[in-house]
């Protein structure tokens, strides 16, 4: 990882708060509401820009942003352009916005992969191949070479990722003679294959050694590791792509509800206590994205997609200060007939603002010292 890769994750990153509070502003200048404040990160201002109605400010802690609207602090303010004076639908248009465009953002994303063919996944399914994207440990020392092609382990052919991890996983961690296919420029060849059985219009390609490729045998004794015996390689993965613009667009809608249902399923075992989920600061995400940039721009893309959804989503579970917190205060308005007291609201988002921020303090301080 080095600085041009942290600072093109950090730009990539703040792109999708940027796309979050871009969608709370348009849709509150839309719907006629005054918008005091645009700022991307929190704390005393490193940049400020006064428009004719609207302050834009970049912030000195980069974690978050947020769009001030007049009369949403909780004030008793009902002047022209006040939250407070909006209807209620406008209200919860407004509100919703931001993870609504961090929804579109993702799947604008999953759509250039799809149309691309560089979606390393389908449904969340990735296939790993006999091409190497990475070689360490022993296979490093033994000279394979990101590119290679594994096609035979001792006397068995190796025809898929299968015949591969059960070549090994069979291994006394005696010495394996490894015979590779090694491209003379380095980079693989790719065989189309329809996979319409899965999903009419899905095309996979498959990484594989072209037909003048240097046959190479080195040994390789493997190490043993949590999972049993291992060669120190590291799988290209096959690709995904669509037959036409109208399969890359229902492949987007597919691969970002199965993102969705995916966060889903993290929050959910996150509240039953499930020790193998862990809260992330943002410094370990600017790491794994930097590290994703690292191994290639799709990978890059593939992490901001799964972000953006997981900032959209989170922002609408009913926590004060986030959108479906603010959302509960207006259906209750809705049920209720009338509004919960202003500076009841406005403390309990107050409150909750600083649980957050003591969260983001405490996870950041365990990712950085821990």
């Amino acid at each position: 990882m080095n600085s041009t890769q942290l600072l093109l994750a950090i730009l990539g990153f703040s792109l999708l708060i940027i796309i979050h509070e871009l969608g709370h502003f348009l849709v509150a200048r839309w719907s006629g509401m005054t918008v005091r404040t645009f700022s991307i990160g929190f704390g005393p201002a490193l940049v400020k820009i006064q428009g004719p109605e609207t302050l834009y400010k970049i912030s000195l802690f980069p974690v978050g942003g947020y769009v001030q609207v007049a009369g949403m602090a909780g004030e008793k303010d009902f002047s022209e352009g006040s939250y407070n004076r909006a209807s209620l639908w406008k209200r919860a248009a407004m509100v919703s916005a931001g993870p609504v465009f961090n929804f579109g953002l993702a799947a604008v994303i999953y759509l250039v992969l799809f149309g691309t063919f560089n979606s390393l996944t389908y449904e969340w399914d990735r296939v790993p191949t006999t091409t190497l994207r990475a070689a360490e440990g022993p296979a490093n020392a033994a000279g394979l070479q990101p590119g290679d092609t594994i096609v035979q382990i001792d006397d068995t052919p190796v025809r898929s990722f299968r015949d591969l991890r059960k070549a090994v996983g069979a291994s006394d961690g005696s010495p394996m003679q490894v015979t590779v296919a090694r491209p003379k420029d380095g980079v693989p060849d790719y065989e189309e294959k329809s996979v319409a059985q899965i999903q009419p219009g899905l095309i996979m390609r498959i990484p594989r050694a072209p037909e003048n490729a240097e046959k190479i045998t080195v040994q390789i004794k493997p190490r043993k590791g949590k999972k049993g015996w291992q060669l120190g390689i590291a799988p290209a993965l096959a690709r995904f792509g669509a037959d036409g613009f109208g399969s890359t667009l229902k492949l987007a809608a597919i691969e970002s509800y199965n993102t969705i249902a995916m966060t889903v399923k993290f929050v959910v075992r996150a509240f039953q206590g499930d020790p193998d989920v862990k809260v992330v600061s943002v410094v370990k995400i600017t790491k794994l994205g930097a590290d994703s940039i690292k191994r290639g721009w799709e990978w890059f893309f593939s992490l901001l997609a799964m972000l953006s959804i997981n900032l959209g989503f989170l922002n609408l579970l009913p926590f004060p200060a986030l959108d479906g917190g603010r959302l509960v205060f207006i259906f209750y308005e809705a049920i209720a007939g009338r509004p919960a007291p202003r500076k009841v609201e406005g403390l309990i988002h107050a409150v909750g603002m600083v649980m957050l921020m003591g969260l983001i303090f405490l996870v950041t301080m365990r990712d950085i010292f821990g």
